[in-house]
């Protein structure tokens, strides 16, 4: 389910990088200070990605909506 979002993130210039904590983490490849994450506790779905000078997350416990949101977020924002 994860895998095309993840073909999208590489193809916006970022890089997987090593943390198994996580569902999944790429960091920018000119900034790895500016990271798309994605991690699950067991009951939720955390997603956090650059947005400006901060880093937002959001959480959800639906993984079809936070597949929608995920899709929303690549297509509409500028990382």
């Amino acid at each position: 389910m994860f895998m095309t979002l993840e073909k999208s993130i590489i193809n916006r210039n970022y890089v997987p990088l090593n943390d198994n904590s996580k569902i999944w983490a790429f960091g920018s490849a000119k900034d790895q200070t500016k990271q798309i994450n994605l991690e699950y506790n067991g009951k939720t779905y955390k997603f956090s990605f650059p947005l400006n000078d901060i880093h937002y997350s959001t959480t959800f416990e639906n993984k079809s909506k936070l597949n929608d949101y995920i899709r929303y977020i690549l297509k509409q924002h500028i990382f």
